[in-house]
C-alpha cells in the first residue's frame, strides 16, 4: 500500500502542479491532502479547484487546515474584533482570499479533520493537519518525547502532522511521525517544495520525505499579477518574503510587534519595515 501525503499549497499554482506530477508517476493507492490548500498565497482558488478536482476525480481525501479556517471566519455576517479597525487590516489576506474564492466557503467547510487509513494487518495511518488537540497545535521536532505523546496519542503506527512548514521523520515508540512539510511555502531553509510518501509492504510501515524544485520564477510573478502584493494589506510582504526566502519571519513579527500594533503603539506598515529590515531583506517591501 502506497501513501501520498501533501499539505500546505497555500495558493501555488507551480508547486502543486510539479508535486502533483510527481505523485502521479509514484501511483500511490492514496493520496491525502493534508489541509492549508489556500491562503497565504497568491492563487488559492485555483489551487483549490485543482485539488477538489482530484477529490472528485481520483479519490484524493482532504484534510481541513487552519488556513481554511482563517477564510471561513469571513463567511460570518456579525463583526467581531478580527473584522475591525487594525485587527481587520492584520486579517486582510484571509478576506482578500475569501473574495477570490467567490463561494466555495460552504465546500470547504465540509472538510474532516483527520483521515485514517488502515493497512491488511490492521495497523493504521492517521493524518491531521497539525496534532489531536487542534489544527493550529503544531508538532516540532524537538519537541521532548512526552509533549509529543501529549499530541499525537493514541498512538497509531504512522501519524502524519503538517502546518508548520517543516520536513521530517521522527520514530515515537512504535509510532513513525511523519511531517509532510510544505507543497508551496516550505520555511527553515530550504525552499523546494516537499510531500511525503508512505509505504506499508511485508508488514512494515516506512516513510520518506520527497523534495522538489519547481518554478519559483513563475509563482513570484503570480504574487505579483494576481494582486496579492498590491491588494492585501502590509502583512503580504512578510508572507511573500517567508516563501521567497525560506526563512521563517511571520513568528518574529508576531512576537515582536502584533501587541504593540493592536495597542497603537507602532503603524502596521511601519513593524513590517522593521521585520524584513531585521532578516536583511530591504526596507522597501512594495518593491
Amino acid at each position: 500500500m502506497k501513501i501520498a501525503i501533501l499539505s500546505d499549497n497555500h495558493g501555488n499554482v507551480p508547486a502543486l502542479e510539479t508535486v502533483i506530477d510527481h505523485i502521479e508517476r509514484w501511483q500511490p493507492d492514496h493520496v491525502i491532502f493534508n489541509g492549508d490548500v489556500v491562503n497565504r498565497g497568491p492563487y488559492s482558488q485555483k489551487s483549490w479547484q485543482i485539488v477538489q478536482a482530484k477529490r472528485q476525480n481520483d479519490g484524493w481525501l482532504m484534510t481541513r487546515g487552519n488556513h481554511e479556517d482563517y477564510v471561513l471566519k469571513h463567511e460570518k455576517s456579525e463583526l467581531d474584533s478580527e473584522h475591525i479597525g487594525i485587527s481587520a487590516e492584520i486579517n486582510q489576506n484571509s478576506r482578500w482570499t475569501h473574495q477570490q474564492l467567490n463561494g466555495r466557503c460552504a465546500e470547504i467547510a465540509t472538510l474532516p479533520l483527520s483521515h485514517t487509513l488502515t493497512a491488511p494487518d490492521g495497523s493504521q495511518l492517521f493524518a491531521t493537519h497539525a496534532s489531536v488537540r487542534g489544527n493550529t497545535d503544531g508538532i516540532y521536532p524537538d519537541y521532548d518525547d512526552d509533549t509529543i505523546r501529549q499530541q499525537i496519542t493514541p498512538l497509531p503506527a504512522v501519524f502524519v502532522t503538517s502546518h508548520i512548514h517543516l520536513a521530517y521523520i521522527k520514530q515515537i515508540d512504535e509510532t513513525i511521525l511523519v511531517n509532510t512539510g510544505s507543497a508551496g511555502q516550505h520555511c527553515y531553509g530550504d525552499i523546494r517544495a516537499s510531500y511525503a510518501q508512505v509505504v506499508w509492504e511485508n508488514g512494515r510501515w516506512h516513510a520518506q520525505i520527497i523534495r522538489l524544485n519547481y518554478d519559483m520564477a513563475a509563482t513570484e510573478r503570480d504574487f505579483y499579477q494576481s494582486g496579492f502584493l498590491d491588494e492585501t494589506g502590509p502583512i503580504a510582504h512578510l508572507m511573500f518574503h517567508e516563501w521567497k526566502t525560506g526563512q521563517v519571519i511571520l513568528p518574529d513579527w508576531r512576537e515582536n510587534y502584533l501587541q504593540a500594533v493592536l495597542d497603537g503603539d507602532i503603524g502596521l506598515e511601519t513593524s513590517v519595515i522593521k521585520t524584513l529590515s531585521k532578516f536583511g531583506i530591504d526596507k522597501q517591501p512594495y518593491e
